[in-house]
C-alpha cells in the first residue's frame, strides 16, 4: 500500500466494493488525499497496468531491452454517469416507440427495446449506482415512459441484489419495461384524468392489465414471463389485487420483483393529480404491506437497497445546509457522498462534493450530521435542473448532452 502514487487506477479492492466508501468500482487516485483514504479502508488494493517493452538507442551500441509499468486511466465518475445517462434515454426512445405503437394499434418491433435492456443490465451490473441515479429524473408530461425505464432498472437492480444472472436480468428487464403497455388502450380522459376515479373510471384504469397481455400475448419475440408479468403485477399476495384476484401461490417471483419497483416509483412520481412522497414515506408503505401485497424476501431486499438515503434526493445537515445525495453504498448506508448546494440560508452556494464517511466539518468546525431527506421541488432545489443545465462542481464534471 506504501507504493501508491498518483495515476494508480485501482480495479479491485480486499473486499467487496459495496462494503467500501467508494463510489464507483474502478477509479483513479488522482491526489494525496486519494491514496490516504485508500490506505485507511484497505490493507491491499489491485493496481490496473500495462507493461510494454522497449529498447533504447546509443548510436552502435546494444542496449537490453528495458520494461515499464504504465497505470491505466479508466472511466471517471463523470464518464460513468454520463454514459449511464446514453442509456437511459437510449431505454426511453424505445419505450415511447413501443407505446405508440400499441396506441395506434402498430406492429410492434420489440429488438430495440431487448437491445437497450442488454445495456441496461450490463450498466446495473459494473455500476447500480450511477444508473439508478437517473432514476430520479422525474417529467411529469413524461411519466408512462419514464415509469417504464425507472421500473426496468430498479427491477434489474433488485435482481442483481437477488444474486440472478445476467441472462435472467435481461428477462426480468423486459418484463419491467413492458409491464404497463397495456395503459395505451386505456382511455387519456381517464389515463390522464387529475382527479380520483370513479368506479367504472377505475374498473377501466384497471383492464391495463388485460390490454396488455392481449398485446403481448403469442408473440414469439418476447420472453414468454413478460406476458405473465404486464397481467399479474396488480395482483396480491393476499389474493385482493386484480384483474383475477390470485393469491401468492400463482404470483411468480419477477411479477413480485416487478410489483414491489412499480409501486415504489409510482408512488415518489409527481402526477397530474399527485404531488408524490419520499422515498422515506414510500419504503415505510411498502414494509407495512409485506406479506399482504408485497413478498417479504423481495419488500426487504429492496428496501435495503434504496436506502435511508438514496442517490438522487436531498439531504438537510443539521447546521441547515443542504445537498444532493450522490451515493449510499450499504458498507456506510448512513454515510453517504453529497453534493452541497445550499447554504445554511437555503441560499445557492458553490458546489462541492463532501463524504460523510470521512467525518467532514463545516466552516465552523462542526461536523456535518444528516438531519431530513427530502424529494426533488424541495428549498427551491430540483434536480432536473441542475442535470440539465450540467453539473459542474468540484471534484464531479457530468454534462447531461456529452
Amino acid at each position: 500500500m506504501s507504493e501508491l502514487t498518483p495515476g494508480m487506477h485501482i480495479v479491485e479492492l480486499d473486499r467487496p466494493w459495496i462494503e467500501s466508501p467508494f463510489l464507483f468500482q474502478g477509479f483513479l487516485l488522482e491526489t494525496a488525499e486519494d491514496i490516504q483514504m485508500v490506505q485507511d479502508v484497505c490493507r491491499w488494493v489491485y493496481v490496473d497496468v500495462v507493461e510494454e517493452e522497449w529498447q533504447e538507442y546509443h548510436g552502435h551500441q546494444t542496449i537490453t531491452p528495458q520494461r515499464r509499468t504504465m497505470y491505466v486511466e479508466k472511466q471517471d465518475m463523470a464518464q460513468q454517469l454520463t454514459r449511464a445517462n446514453r442509456t437511459y434515454q437510449s431505454t426511453k426512445h424505445q419505450i415511447k416507440y413501443l407505446l405508440n405503437t400499441a396506441y395506434l394499434g402498430q406492429a410492434m418491433s420489440l429488438e430495440g427495446a431487448k437491445e437497450a435492456v442488454k445495456d441496461c443490465v450490463e450498466r446495473v451490473i459494473h455500476n447500480p449506482t450511477a444508473i439508478l441515479w437517473l432514476t430520479r429524473l422525474k417529467h411529469q408530461d413524461e411519466y408512462t415512459a419514464e415509469h417504464s425505464v425507472n421500473v426496468c432498472l430498479l427491477a434489474i437492480a433488485l435482481g442483481r441484489e437477488m444474486d440472478l444472472a445476467p441472462y435472467e436480468l435481461e428477462n426480468l428487464g423486459i418484463c419491467g419495461l413492458m409491464h404497463d403497455i397495456g395503459k395505451m388502450k386505456v382511455p387519456p380522459e381517464i389515463l390522464n384524468k387529475p382527479d380520483t376515479l370513479n368506479p367504472q373510471e377505475f374498473a377501466e384504469m384497471a383492464r391495463h392489465t388485460v390490454y396488455a397481455r392481449q398485446l403481448l400475448m403469442g408473440r414469439s419475440d418476447i420472453y414468454p414471463g413478460a406476458v405473465d408479468v404486464a397481467y399479474s403485477h396488480h395482483e396480491r399476495l393476499d389474493g385482493k389485487g386484480y384483474p383475477r384476484g390470485i393469491d401468492s401461490s400463482k404470483i411468480s417471483l419477477f411479477t413480485r420483483i416487478v410489483t414491489v419497483a412499480d409501486a415504489y416509483d409510482a408512488m415518489t412520481s409527481r402526477r397530474c393529480y399527485s404531488e408524490g412522497m419520499s422515498s422515506t414515506e414510500a419504503l415505510k408503505i411498502i414494509h407495512r404491506h409485506i406479506g399482504s401485497q408485497f413478498d417479504e424476501e423481495v419488500a426487504r431486499k429492496f428496501i435495503a437497497m434504496i436506502g435511508l438515503y438514496p442517490p438522487g434526493y436531498l439531504l438537510e445537515m443539521t447546521n441547515g445546509e443542504v445537498g444532493i445525495i450522490l451515493s449510499s453504498d450499504p458498507g456506510y448506508s448512513l454515510k453517504p457522498k453529497v453534493i452541497m448546494v445550499l447554504g445554511a440560508d437555503k441560499q445557492p452556494q458553490p458546489e462541492r462534493i463532501i463524504n460523510l464517511a470521512n467525518a467532514p466539518q463545516d466552516d465552523a468546525g462542526e461536523f456535518y450530521k444528516a438531519a431530513g431527506v427530502y424529494r426533488s421541488g424541495s428549498f427551491g432545489v430540483n434536480i432536473n435542473d441542475y442535470l440539465e443545465k450540467g453539473l459542474r462542481i468540484k471534484g464531479f464534471d457530468y454534462q447531461m448532452n456529452d
